[in-house]
């Protein structure tokens, strides 16, 4: 009974899907839990490649990207001015671009007791159609590395 009970368990363990993280050498840009659909986004990316990931939390990706930094991928570095630090990635796949910013009111995190202000989300964009979908990180669920 005991290795029938363990063998189950095991089969449950490798069954459930492994939560996303950025590979070895990339770092997260932004990771969050969507406002609607209970959707998770998070990229990571270095000086070579962006990796996009969208889909169910806790489970497979429904759309996964990698795509090479200056063919597919663009980074749009902080501006270096205003009270709100943000940054944007673009990512081409086809006709589609998925524009993923964050960012943070940095007057509000340096006050200690200041709601959390992280935001983030994507911006879904056509050729010749423009913006097709918004979705917007669910407040509480930001982790945008700056």
């Amino acid at each position: 009974m005991t290795r029938i009970f363990a063998a189950s368990l095991a089969l449950c363990l490798l069954a459930r899907p492994v939560l996303a993280v950025c590979v070895q050498d990339q770092t997260l840009f932004l990771r969050c839990d969507m406002e609607r659909g209970g959707k998770t986004l998070e990229l990571c990316w270095n000086e070579k490649q962006a990796t996009y990931r969208f889909g169910p939390k806790g489970g497979m990706p429904e759309l996964a990207l990698g795509l090479a930094m200056g063919a597919g991928a663009t980074h749009t570095p902080w501006p270096g001015i205003g009270r709100t630090i943000w940054e944007a990635m673009r990512l081409r796949n086809n006709d589609v671009v998925y524009e993923v910013y964050g960012g943070f009111d940095r007057m509000d995190a340096a006050t200690r007791d200041a709601p959390d202000s992280r935001f983030g989300g994507v911006i879904v964009l056509q050729d010749g159609e423009g913006e097709i979908a918004h979705l917007k990180c669910r407040a509480g669920t930001v982790e945008f590395t700056y």
